[in-house]
This record gives C-alpha cells, structure tokens and sequence, in this order.
C-alpha cells in the first residue's frame, strides 16, 4: 500500500509539471518495486482521471498521433475519435516526456562518470606504470601519482603529476599532450621526457630524453622555455623562475633501471631513503650536518659501498653493528708533518689542504 501511495503522489508531481529528477528516479524505482497488481490498481485510477485532463488542440493530437505512429509503425486502419486521441495524445506525451527526462538524467550522469578522474598511484618504495587510452605510457616512481578524467583524449590529452614520471607520449598532431605539475606545463605532440615534480620539494625538473618541448610556468613572472633533445629545464618554486642545461638525462632516469637517485637532496633524505631500502638504522651525530645537500646515482651497490662514497664527500666516519650504522664526524686529525704547524682540522679541511701542498709541490717541480 506504501508503495501505491508514493507512485499516486510522484504521477500527481508529474501530472502537475513538479517532477525533479530526483523524483523521476524515485517514480522509476518505485515502478521497478512494484508488482503487476500494484501498478495496474494505480494506472487504472489515472486512466479514469482522463476526462478531466485540460484538453489539447487537435493540431496537438495530429502532432503527436503522427510522432507515435512514425516511431511505432501503426498502420491506421480507423480514425482516432478525438476522445480516444486526447487519451492517446496524453499517454504518448507522458511517455515521451518521461523519455526526455531519462535521458536527460542518462546524459547528467554519463557527464558527470566522463568528468570523474581517475587516480593512478604508486607505492612507497615501487614503481607502476600505465598506459592511458591514447596509448602514451606513463612509468611512476614511488611516491607519486598520475591523474587525468575518464573522458581523457576525447577533448584533450591533459593529465596532472604529482612526484616523479617518465612519459613515453604518443604522438597525436591535432591534440597536445599536457602534464600539469601545480607551477609548471609541460606541453608535447609525442616524445620521450622525464618529469620530476615532488609537492614537498623545493624544485621541479625535467629532462628531455626526445622530440621537443615547451614548458611554461603557472604562475607570474611568466616563462615558456622551447626543450631539445639532452636538456634540462629546472624550476625553482622559491623564485619562480625557469633555467635551463645541458644533461645526460643519465641520472634524471637512473630510477628506470632502479638505481638510487638524489638531486640536491639533504643528506638527512639521503639516509632515510638508504634506511628504506636496505632496512638499517641509522644514528647520527649532531655534530654532522644534515641539512648539507648530495646530487648523485648509485648503481646496485652494497650500503658498504654508498656510505663509502658518502664519507669520502662528506668527511664522517661510520661503524654497522646489528643492522644500526652510526655515523660520527671524524676526530680532529693532523697526519702530516708539512700540516702540523696548520691547526687541526677536520677530514674536508685536510683533504682540500694536502690538495693545495700537491699543486705547490708541481709547481715547484
């Protein structure tokens, strides 16, 4: 009875011309609930309130008549009374308007799913990759994302990058592939590029691998920089300015072939990121400082071999006891007899003392 009631007041709604769409749904979920008795009890009510409908022109009911006999393929083997016609004239027009208003909700809803994006990320220490319906494939670093809507390549190529990506996009002339990254556009036709793009990162980089490029900024003062082939277009979000160099584009994609990669990264970063990936511990002095910056790759090296090198940049000392690497500044040292009449340094100081008593000593030669 519940049901018979709502389907009475939502055709009232309807009859009336105050049918939202959300009720049209609901007029349609109901009719779904509802068994044969039930709609043929409330059916049978309106096709008896019939007479009291405001009548419609017979220009109308031709209108319509025909539209439905277009549509239905009904020969006309009798004329329609004009009674019969208003009844006919009113059902076709309930039927074609509730056609209308499906659509319309169908077309809303498709809209909307085309406007939705679709977020592909991946993980804390892997990679993913995807390829988008253009074809274009898309290599993500870890922690990073990809987003573009499910409509994608209908109307545009535009997708956003937050962290680190590589782009292998498929040329299409007539529709530019866009990579937005909140401060800069990259802007291609098809071409191979990397795109280093961290929100908690100071600066964003991209490297050309191949074809051709624009980048642009996002935000005043406004630059766009056309990349070649072994460019590298980086941006500064301190000073919103763009500058370009010369690469390799060796250590800009290292991370493709899983190697261990930092551009100017704190050596703070530097060791996290050694504590992820060979899970030690780190310790370390207070007496280093961490918030000195390290650009390099490494290939798969041992941790022995990284902190090596590391400690020969940076001047510590390290000891590994049970999966926990301490890392102490050297002591004071003064090895030389030619150095001892200098202070004591530390380990960079005598490095770059013993390499100023080695050109003396040529020179003199």
């Amino acid at each position: 009875m519940h049901i018979v009631n709502k389907a009475k007041d939502l055709l009232k709604k309807f009859q009336s011309g105050n049918l939202s769409l959300s009720d049209f749904k609901e007029l349609v979920s109901t009719v779904n609930d509802s068994s044969d008795q039930e709609l043929e009890d409330v059916l049978f009510e309106e096709w008896n309130k019939f007479d009291t409908y405001p009548s419609l022109s017979q220009e109308k009911i031709d209108s319509l008549y025909s539209h439905l006999h277009k549509k239905m393929k009904i020969s006309p083997f009798y004329k329609i009374t004009r009674h019969w016609g208003q009844i006919a004239a009113s059902i076709l027009f309930l039927f074609a308007s509730g056609l209308t208003i499906l659509y319309y909700i169908q077309h809303q809803e498709l809209q909307t799913l085309a406007e939705q994006d679709v977020i592909v990320r991946s993980g804390d220490s892997g990679t993913s990759q995807v390829t988008l319906p253009d074809g274009t494939l898309v290599r993500l670093n870890a922690n990073s994302s990809l987003t573009y809507q499910q409509n994608f390549g209908q109307d545009n190529r535009k997708v956003k990058l937050s962290g680190e990506g590589y782009f292998e996009v498929k040329k299409n002339t007539e529709k530019k592939f866009i990579v937005n990254t909140g401060y800069i556009d990259v802007t291609v036709l098809g071409t191979k590029f990397n795109l280093y793009a961290y929100e908690d990162k100071d600066i964003i980089e991209m490297a050309l691998v191949e074809g051709h490029v624009n980048v642009s900024t996002s935000q005043p003062p406004y630059q766009t920089i056309c990349v070649k082939p072994n460019e590298k277009v980086t941006y500064n979000k301190y000073d919103n300015k763009l500058n370009i160099e010369k690469t390799t584009t060796k250590i800009e994609t290292a991370w493709l072939n899983k190697e261990l990669v930092f551009r100017e990264e704190k050596l703070e970063n530097v060791f996290q990121c050694l504590s992820r990936k060979f899970r030690v511990k780190f310790s370390i002095d207070s007496s280093i400082s961490v918030d000195d910056v390290y650009t390099g790759a490494f290939d798969d090296e041992k941790i022995e071999d990284i902190l090596e090198v590391l400690k020969i940049h940076y001047g510590f000392n390290y000891t590994v006891k049970d999966g926990k690497i301490n890392i102490r500044m050297n002591k004071i040292i003064c090895p030389l007899s030619e150095v001892r009449n200098e202070s004591c340094m530390s380990f960079r100081s005598y490095q770059l003392l013993i390499k100023k008593k080695i050109k003396q000593i040529v020179v003199y030669l």
